[in-house]
């Protein structure tokens, strides 16, 4: 169980990092932010002005929502001063010996879409020429659409929504994992240069420190993930404001989402445990080469990002249950299938268990790793901590 002491050292650590007043701002700010962009882009959105275009005589071309095509009687040089001088029209096209031109004053995003629109006549034109209907362009340009049918009834299928939620919770895997590596190897290593660290034993025991060490660092690790879930979300909602739909969340599922809580809660305080007691045995972080080792962490997204096309395979089923990848691997196996109850609450206890072991491996190699100064620990030295049963 976490002691108290523990729970302590867990509280000042996620504070050290954690500044609320700061945050608060900086939500504020991102919410400022979302909003300049949103009235920006309402008062610069181009598709919601109409445009004069000016066209040959001969043009048979329709009126869109977005264009007024017009057919002048004067040459194309009046035309063309008009449209500087007065901008009787914002652009003129023109047909000469076989050669589309398209006058304008300036670029402007909306002549993507006025050049679109003209491609599409031209077609028209050249299959009214060669004998084909309207129709039958349409059908031409028309892809074929070929319907996957799946026979395993739990698989939901690699093009549904549900795949956004996979990667979605590799990519907070990530946040969460490098917010943890960066706030643990500084805080451990910082503490034993300054020696900091061998004077608190008297007051709490390595295994004590070291869990409130591990359990603050997650903590934080979450409240970033948590930040940047936000971030996606506002994301997702500026870019349905600039498409001009509703944001729609239907695709949540909410299920996976509470499952995927205790699943990284528990793979961020085993990745931040393994940090720990590498971190441990660092003398100096600017030259030594076990913090690369720290980095293996990130290992477990790897892997599953691999599979995410094949949550019923072999791969998928191994990392799903093997307590170092499961906490990846489970929730985006969730997200892309329906699976019995039973694998993530198995999954669960083993990742657990394992959080358990690990955590007390950190805290023997936590003991001695801290009181070793000018020479670090060889792999072994680190292997014989580990698997020893001494933890005060």
């Amino acid at each position: 169980m976490i002691s108290r002491q523990s729970l302590i050292v867990a509280r000042w650590e996620f504070l050290r990092f954690f500044k609320w007043k700061q945050q608060l701002v900086s939500y504020l700010m991102m919410l400022a932010v979302v909003a300049a962009i949103s009235l920006w882009g309402f008062f610069n959105d181009e598709t919601k002005k109409q445009y004069n275009i000016a066209v040959p005589a001969n043009f048979s071309i329709e009126n869109t929502k977005l264009f007024q095509f017009q057919r002048p009687s004067i040459d194309l040089n009046t035309q063309l001063e008009q449209m500087k001088s007065d901008q009787s029209w914002q652009a003129v096209v023109t047909e000469q010996e076989g050669e589309i031109s398209l006058y304008t004053l300036t670029g402007k995003k909306w002549l993507q879409q006025l050049e679109k629109v003209l491609q599409q006549h031209y077609r028209q034109q050249a299959a009214l020429n060669i004998g084909l209907s309207a129709e039958q362009l349409a059908t031409l340009e028309q892809p074929k659409v070929i319907a996957m049918r799946y026979l395993d009834q739990a698989y939901k299928g690699k093009d549904t929504p549900e795949k956004m939620i996979a990667m979605g919770t590799l990519i907070l895997l990530l946040v969460g994992l490098s917010t943890a590596f960066g706030q643990v190897l500084m805080s451990i290593t910082g503490e034993k240069q300054q020696r900091v660290t061998e004077q608190l034993y008297a007051i709490v025991t390595p295994q004590q420190w070291m869990d409130g060490k591990v359990l603050g660092h997650s903590f934080s690790a979450m409240k970033a993930m948590l930040t940047s879930a936000l971030v996606m979300l506002i994301g997702l909602a500026v870019v349905s404001l600039f498409s001009s739909k509703p944001v729609d969340l239907s695709w949540l599922n909410v299920g996976v989402i509470l499952w995927l809580i205790p699943f990284a809660l528990a793979g961020v305080l085993l990745c931040a445990s393994f940090m720990g007691a590498i971190a441990a045995s660092i003398d100096d972080p600017n030259n030594s080469g076990k913090s690369a080792v720290m980095l293996l962490t990130w290992l477990p997204m790897v892997f599953t990002f691999m599979v995410i096309d094949s949550p019923s395979g072999l791969g998928m089923t191994l990392l799903s249950f093997i307590p170092f990848t499961s906490f990846a691997a489970m929730p985006v196996k969730m997200a892309m299938m329906t699976v019995p109850w039973w694998q993530p609450v198995l999954s669960l206890a083993l990742l657990v268990a394992t959080v358990y072991w690990m955590r007390r491996v950190a805290g023997r190699v936590f003991l001695r790793g801290m009181q070793m100064y000018g020479k670090e620990p060889s792999w072994a030295d680190i292997v014989r901590w580990a698997l020893s049963n001494k933890t005060e």
